[in-house]
């Protein structure tokens, strides 16, 4: 069964990853991803900048702060002036020390070489100024749990939609195949479980290439254009996503192969594939709604439960709401469901070959169910 599995992946890697559609398709995404990464900066550079309210100095004191920040908007700040969205800096220079404040926690590193360039042009205030340890606070903390849910969310659901584009890609392969009568030539030779699971792991494999590649060139661009914003846990969450990406993948990818087994006909596909989208939108849904509340009872539930769980397990467990013990939990059960779709699949692709029709093939496969279980 090795020989035969090895084969049929080695045969859906090369038709599919090293194909011309599939290097072009990927080509354009890395152009995409370029596009997304550098045109904002292009588009905005010298056309917007970040006004900062400096208090306590003269006006040829501002005049040298702006001098040295070139790249934001310096101005007179009234006493007492707080920051906004507007105006997200604010420092106030005394013969104490030097008071920064940033509209956004996650804006206090930009605040600090702010800070130090003013603290150049408040030299005149007196030593004192000069050398007291800065004093940095934000009105509003947005930095690291709110981060890491955004981050999380957009890397799963990016993933996911990979899961589905892929395991849509088993379907089509195998009611291809059902109509070109190539599996009257391959089932004599191959077992039925080894021919779907050997879809299902090359077009995984292929997904997961993809995905790296686009991943690899998102990560080197932002580094080239100098953005390293939460670099550490955009890494982190990719990692554990592309663990449940595999997870996730060997669930949808042997429901979808079980489904397209069953498929002689592309009228047949609209009919059989509309339910299992409707389960991917409410699975979107289900991590819109964890986003609220990551902790909630209904996400502990949902979140072992296959396919929700190969996106809400790696949403919790980047918020810290999911455990070790229930993220082992969650991928046995995700992988005891795989197998036993896979089985089932692979019965029913037999019986559908032999079948007129879909529904004769469903119906074949239950009658022999229950006499095995009345057995």
């Amino acid at each position: 069964m090795r020989t035969e599995l090895g084969l049929i992946v080695a045969r859906e890697i090369r038709l599919r990853l090293l194909s011309r559609a599939a290097l072009i398709g990927v080509g354009v995404s890395v152009l995409v991803i370029a596009g997304l990464v550098f045109f904002p900066r292009m588009a905005g550079n010298g056309t917007e900048s970040d006004r900062v309210a400096v208090l306590g100095l003269s006006a040829g004191e501002t005049a040298r702060a702006a001098v040295l920040l070139p790249d934001n908007d310096v101005v007179a700040g009234t006493p007492g002036a707080k920051p906004t969205e507007d105006t997200p800096f604010v420092v106030a220079v005394t013969d104490r020390g030097i008071e920064a404040t940033a509209w956004k926690s996650s804006r206090l590193g930009e605040l600090e070489t702010v800070t130090s360039r003013v603290q150049l042009a408040a030299l005149s205030v007196g030593p004192e100024a000069s050398r007291t340890a800065l004093s940095l606070s934000a009105v509003h903390d947005d930095s690291d749990r709110v981060a890491r849910t955004l981050i999380a969310y957009v890397v799963v659901m990016l993933l996911f939609a990979r899961i589905t584009t892929m395991s849509s890609a088993v379907t089509q392969a195998l009611m291809e195949e059902k109509m070109n009568r190539v599996v009257d030539l391959l089932l004599p030779k191959v077992r039925p479980l080894s021919l779907l699971w050997g879809k299902v792991i090359g077009a995984g494999t292929v997904g997961l290439v993809q995905t790296c590649v686009m991943g690899a060139a998102a990560l080197g661009m932002l580094l080239a254009a100098g953005d390293r914003t939460h670099l550490d846990i955009v890494v982190g969450v990719a990692g554990v996503a592309v663990v449940w990406y595999l997870l996730g993948f060997l669930f949808l990818g042997a429901l979808y192969g079980g489904v397209g087994a069953m498929m002689s006909r592309p009228d047949d596909v609209p009919a059989v594939t509309v339910p299992l989208q409707m389960v991917s939108m409410l699975t979107v849904f289900a991590n819109l709604a964890a986003l609220q509340a990551p902790g909630a009872r209904w996400a502990d539930v949902l979140s072992t439960i296959p396919p929700f769980s190969a996106t809400l397990v790696p949403l919790r467990y980047t918020t810290g709401e999911e455990s070790v013990a229930g993220m082992a939990l969650s991928a046995g059960v995700i992988l005891g469901c795989a197998l036993l779709l896979s089985m089932a699949g692979a019965r029913l692709f037999t019986l559908a070959v032999r079948a007129d029709s879909a529904g004769e093939a469903v119906r074949r496969f239950f009658t022999t169910a229950s006499r095995r279980a009345a057995a």
